[in-house]
């Protein structure tokens, strides 16, 4: 099989910081036109959106790789792929639990919309997804693995949420396969200086909040990558 143009960090309206036009089946819609092979459907500490977004890409013969985007307790965000959309959602359960309870205001931070693969609100989630987790990046990642997951530090070198701008560079108590960049060329840089360990591949993604971003960035998926493997589950 031949790389596959790929965007791994999408986000839906089901994140509050995300459009609420951005639903799981224009996501995907948007992909494809984009031409990718594979989207990751990749919500703040929640997978409900992902059945949505399986049915809406097997309509337009997309791949998906489930995923979650987890804001552990050090306020680092780190994206978490899975074999399969149950899984994922078992995932989110565990994470919901682990989010702090507060009022939650869609007028301040924006709504929360399950929606069904023809764009229908199923519910609005009442609990704010975007708040740090009860748990650690150590403890997030491996429950990922435990899980059948792989764990990725989202936007690495990002001025915010990020391995960077929390720690400094790589963790002293868990390791990584693989990273997320937002800027190749500092991402490069902090590798040559040292701040993050050399031979750890990047990805490059959207980080989409919005239709007109989706797919803008995309990274090729070959055989080798550990991310192939779980597609093939």
């Amino acid at each position: 099989m031949s790389a596959l143009r790929a965007d791994l960090h999408v986000h839906t309206c089901l994140s509050p910081c995300a459009n609420d036009d951005l639903t799981p089946a224009t996501a995907a819609g948007l992909a494809k036109l984009a031409g990718a092979d594979i989207l990751a459907v990749t919500d703040h500490n929640s997978a409900r959106s992902l059945p949505a977004a399986q049915a809406a890409c097997r309509e337009y013969g997309l791949l998906l790789l489930p995923g979650v985007e987890a804001n552990t307790r050090e306020e680092i965000h780190l994206l978490c792929y899975f074999p399969d959309v149950e899984t994922a959602l078992d995932f989110s359960d565990r994470l919901y639990e682990a989010l702090p309870v507060f009022p939650y205001d869609p007028a301040i931070w924006g709504r929360q919309l399950v929606m069904d693969e023809n764009d229908r609100v199923l519910e609005q989630v009442p609990k704010l997804l975007t708040g740090a987790l009860e748990l650690s990046l150590a403890q997030t990642a491996a429950l990922c693995r435990e899980m059948g997951g792989i764990p990725v530090p989202a936007h690495a070198d990002a001025d915010s949420y990020s391995l960077f701008s929390v720690l400094g560079g790589w963790p002293m108590d868990v390791d990584f396969d693989l990273f997320e960049a937002k800027d190749p060329a500092k991402a490069s840089l902090l590798v040559e200086k040292g701040f993050f360990p050399a031979g750890k591949p990047m990805l490059f993604s959207s980080d989409a909040h919005r239709m007109e971003d989706v797919a803008c960035r995309m990274c090729e998926i070959d055989e080798d990558s550990p991310l192939m493997q779980l597609l093939k589950k």
